[in-house]
């Protein structure tokens, strides 16, 4: 078992690692948006990482989003393990993360209650 601080640290690196391969050198003109990792959790022996994923988008953009994130994911881990200064580099899933669709559809839901709230005050 890792070190906890170990562990984030790997966790980080992997994340930065992923973000700027998306920024850089994977594009997909069928992807609209941009894709962001929200996060990575890597397991506590180190053997598995999971790596959370978002795009503003239509459902439409978020499939092709995803068809292209399987496509390019022996890509990423081949890339991710270059970087890491570990023996083994951990195994590497996606998941979708809606923690950012979820906040804005609060956000609006705010936005509506104050201006609702404005509109019953006047």
């Amino acid at each position: 078992m890792a070190d906890p601080r170990r562990i984030e640290r790997i966790q980080a690196r992997i994340r930065q690692d992923i973000a700027e391969l998306f920024l850089r050198e994977l594009k997909d003109p069928r992807v609209k948006g941009l894709i962001s990792i929200t996060r990575v959790e890597v397991s506590k022996d180190l053997g598995t990482a999971r790596v959370y994923w978002s795009l503003l988008g239509t459902p439409g953009q978020r499939r092709a989003a995803e068809r292209f994130i399987e496509g390019a994911a022996g890509f990423i881990q081949k890339k991710v393990a270059e970087g890491l200064e570990i023996r083994t580099a951990p195994q590497l899933t996606f998941r979708y993360d809606d923690s950012i669709e979820k906040g804005s559809e609060v956000s609006k839901l705010i936005d509506q209650a104050i201006a609702a709230d404005t509109h019953d005050d006047e």
